[in-house]
């Protein structure tokens, strides 16, 4: 098994799983949390890697289609 913490969408695109990692500082404490996603939290977080924070249409249809093509290879 390998956990892979990445920024780029083509990396992430390939996986089998997918957990959103978050950090939050409060009062002085910094946390972290973990959670899985489902396809569509999935899409839109490879699609907001492909285009920043404003996820359009264009980029939720790469997205989908990276996801696609890695399916394919399985």
């Amino acid at each position: 098994q390998v956990l892979c913490v990445t920024h780029l969408p083509q990396v992430a695109s390939q996986a089998h799983n997918h957990l959103l990692i978050s950090k939050t500082v409060e009062k002085g404490k910094t946390r972290t949390s973990v959670q899985a996603m489902n396809k569509k939290q999935t899409r839109d977080e490879i699609a907001r890697m492909l285009g920043g924070s404003k996820i359009t249409t264009k980029t939720r249809n790469h997205a989908q289609e990276m996801l696609d093509s890695a399916a394919s290879y399985s």
